[in-house]
């Protein structure tokens, strides 16, 4: 019991100690901030309602018997609550009949079926003598609550599918951790780690969160400026070829004064999309300014390059096409070799003055709508 204790009170202080910092910093965005805010709290009233559960079956008497089925109802009523809020604000596309009927109809069932179980015994049972024992459905909420977490690694894999499989690797093993310790405690029923798991589980989300603050930027989803350094830097020393390609957006600050800073942000976004399309399979991109962004094609031929740039253009002519204001990028790459004399940085330094030669050449090609 003692132990059991001890987890769960080292749980809820590292829950309150990171709900305290997300409330201060705000992690990648406001809507997942909120995800993990709610789910936090949640796990901290389900860690509460665990460790009385825990007092209440090594101090038996007849008097807790009422207070000790409320709480075990209450308990496994909310045990899915976690994912199912995880999956709420992380579900993607429209909202059908059907979807909302999928969503909140296990979460319900399970509820009603735990508070009918302080008198059918279905989930759990408790007898006069306050002695606890599992119903003949006692499985129910861990199989909702598996349905919640095997939709929500479902809809977490597609809103992230902008980040690199290493990064949703490890949001995987975050969330598969507590479901490896829900199966070890319906084996072993002595053993009761659930909650304590999630509490870590929820600290190493917030950690992965915090994580992709730093690494991408958050109105693209492509790496940001600190990451590209620290990947040039390594591709520079990995011993390969690599080309060096910058992009620019051409007028940003035309279109901001003219259609608000609204335009300049959509425009910002589709030059993103445009290049991670033009340069899927042939390099990385990275927004490393607030008009720039620059390509690294490692161990990929000049032809390649030259091919992903003519898709580039094809892309943002059609784009333009029902846009007041057309998308113009200015592009120029340099190549690295890993015998040369010239370091990476040099050679980023050419690429960018062959994007400002491009620059100049399409400098009177606008014609505004």
């Amino acid at each position: 019991m003692t132990a059991t204790i001890v987890e769960n009170t080292l749980g809820i202080f590292s829950l309150c100690l990171t709900i305290s910092f997300a409330k201060k910093n705000i992690v990648v965005n406001r809507q997942k901030n909120s995800i993990y805010l709610c789910a936090a709290v949640t796990t901290i009233c389900l860690l509460l309602l665990e460790t009385a559960t825990v007092y209440l079956e090594n101090n038996r008497s007849a008097g807790y018997v009422m207070l000790y089925r409320m709480i075990n109802s209450l308990g496994f009523s909310l045990s899915p609550l976690v994912p199912f809020l995880l999956l709420f604000f992380n579900r993607t596309g429209r909202n059908t009949t059907r979807k909302t009927l999928l969503l909140w109809a296990p979460l319900l069932i399970n509820a009603g079926v735990c508070v009918l179980s302080s008198r059918t015994a279905w989930i759990f049972d408790v007898d006069a003598a306050g002695h606890y024992t599992r119903g003949d459905l006692f499985l129910l909420p861990a199989i909702v609550s598996m349905y919640y977490i095997v939709g929500l690694i479902a809809a977490l894999l597609r809103s992230n599918a902008e980040y690199e499989w290493e990064n949703n690797r490890i949001l995987l093993l975050i969330l598969l951790a507590p479901v490896l310790c829900m199966v070890i405690q319906i084996i072993y029923a002595g053993i009761i780690i659930i909650w304590a798991s999630v509490s870590i589980s929820l600290l190493m989300y917030y950690i992965y969160l915090r994580e992709l603050q730093f690494t991408y930027d958050a109105p693209t989803l492509i790496k940001n400026r600190s990451a590209f350094e620290k990947d040039m830097e390594h591709d520079g020393n990995a011993g390969e070829q690599v080309v060096v390609v910058v992009i620019d957006l051409n007028h940003l600050k035309t279109i901001n004064d003219c259609y608000g800073h609204t335009a300049g942000d959509e425009a910002i976004l589709d030059c993103a999309n445009v290049i991670k399309q033009s340069f899927k399979g042939i390099g990385r991109p990275f927004r490393i300014g607030g008009d720039e962004f620059c390509v690294l094609c490692k161990d990929k031929p000049v032809e390649a390059v030259d091919k992903a740039l003519d898709e580039l253009d094809h892309a943002a002519q059609e784009i333009s096409r029902n846009r007041i204001f057309p998308l113009v990028l200015a592009y120029g790459y340099s190549v690295f070799y890993p015998k040369g004399q010239d370091n990476i940085h040099t050679v980023f330094t050419y690429a960018d003055q062959a994007m400002y030669e491009h620059k100049a050449k399409l400098k009177d090609y606008v014609q505004w709508k």
